[in-house]
């Protein structure tokens, strides 16, 4: 951790943070900002940012439970990408495995996916980054940090293609924390997905959880007509994970029939239940605006179960089971590097081996850093539920 004390934001106000972001939105390739709130019902902010010239999506999005948090989510979901496009060349090394220590394959291993035979023999570009877990300096491959996502790919196929531990932040320690939060998000619920009983067994009811400002935020998306569901990932770590379903509850107000999905995980359970519902809510206006470039045919089926459907639609205004949790009282962690420091903790708890930072890009003046971070063997994707 001792790269990251002393590490701080800048004192000015948020508000006067995002407006000098804004101002410079064209030095990271950002032509346009809009919001697309209200071509849903629910009326939580979303923005949509425009990076024609991205080598990954070139439309990022952001949401809060205000236009400010949902503006500075987007412009820093692009400026995550931006910074990862970017990696200077001096910093690119190229070698096969076996020229690395021995630990190094060990260490990556478990993320390789249809590696030929002699894969510990091929080139490939490394960086170093520093690993919060050991004290050092670790070699990282390149097809592992970078968000070069052209055709044909720059590296082999061995490793996911996938932004999982990308993190900005105001600081240093901020990004990395936000990266942190992502990796045991997605580790968690892609295991919670292996597990036949979960949607069973670990929906939860979120009335203990929620203060009253954000007991108002899921309220408000129930008078827009919508039903909502909560299920806590079991972890091997002491901070929460939730997945969280948004469906219409009235057919013939139908925009997007099937539930829209979001996940969050955070120290608080109030604060990774409203990441959840945040990111559902985000989900569905993806769809509805069809903007990305990872939205495509396949995400809009020419039919649908409908039984199905509306079984689900009842499961969720009616759940036959809710868990009840308690929040714990838990210490105050104010600072970055404090909040840093029990994600750190976290990522050792769920089994992480590693916790390699790549800073990627960093302007104090500004107050905006960008990092990568990795922890393996932790599971990358969500969707690989094999």
């Amino acid at each position: 951790m001792g790269l990251l004390r002393g590490d701080r934001p800048p004192a000015e106000s948020p508000q006067d943070w995002l407006a000098r972001l804004i101002a410079r939105r064209a030095d990271f390739g950002i032509t346009r900002v809009g919001s697309v709130t209200r071509l849903d019902r629910i009326g939580i902010p979303v923005v949509q940012v425009a990076r024609p010239l991205a080598f990954s999506n070139a439309v990022s999005q952001g949401k809060g439970t205000a236009p400010g948090q949902a503006l500075a989510s987007g412009l820093m979901e692009a400026v995550e990408t931006w910074a990862a496009e970017r990696i200077a060349d001096r910093d690119r090394l190229r070698s096969p495995f076996s020229a690395q220590p021995p630990d190094v394959a060990a260490l990556f291993g478990p993320w390789l996916g249809g590696a030929p035979e002699d894969w510990r023999e091929r080139p490939v570009p490394w960086i170093d980054g520093w690993d919060l877990l050991a004290g050092r300096v670790r070699p990282v491959p390149m097809a592992l940090v970078d968000t070069v996502y052209t055709l044909p790919s720059p590296h082999p196929c061995f490793f996911p293609r996938v932004t999982t531990g990308l993190g900005a932040g105001r600081s240093l320690a901020g990004a990395v924390c936000h990266a942190g939060l992502e990796i045991l998000e997605r580790d968690a619920i892609a295991r919670a997905y292996r597990r036949e009983d979960f949607h069973d067994r670990w929906q939860t009811d979120p009335a203990p959880l929620l203060s009253a400002e954000r007991a108002g935020l899921l309220a408000g998306v129930g008078a827009a007509g919508f039903v909502c569901g909560f299920w806590q990932a079991p972890a091997a770590h002491d901070l929460p994970v939730y997945l969280c379903h948004v469906m219409e509850g009235d057919r013939a107000r139908e925009l997007a029939p099937l539930p829209a999905q979001g996940s969050g995980c955070d120290t608080t359970h109030e604060r990774a239940m409203e990441k959840a519902l945040l990111e559902a809510c985000q989900a569905r206006l993806t769809a509805i605006s069809g903007a990305r470039e990872d939205v495509t045919r396949r995400h809009y089926p020419a039919g649908h179960d409908r039984p199905a459907l509306a079984a689900w639609r009842d499961h969720l205004a009616h759940p036959p089971r809710l868990r009840w949790v308690e929040d714990p009282p838990l210490p105050e962690t104010p600072s970055d590097v404090g909040r840093l420091e029990r994600v750190i903790g976290a990522l050792r708890q769920a089994g992480a081996e590693a916790a390699i930072v790549v800073p990627l890009h960093s302007d104090p003046a500004l107050g905006l850093h960008v990092a990568r971070l990795l922890a393996p063997p932790l599971i990358l994707d969500p969707g690989a539920r094999a």
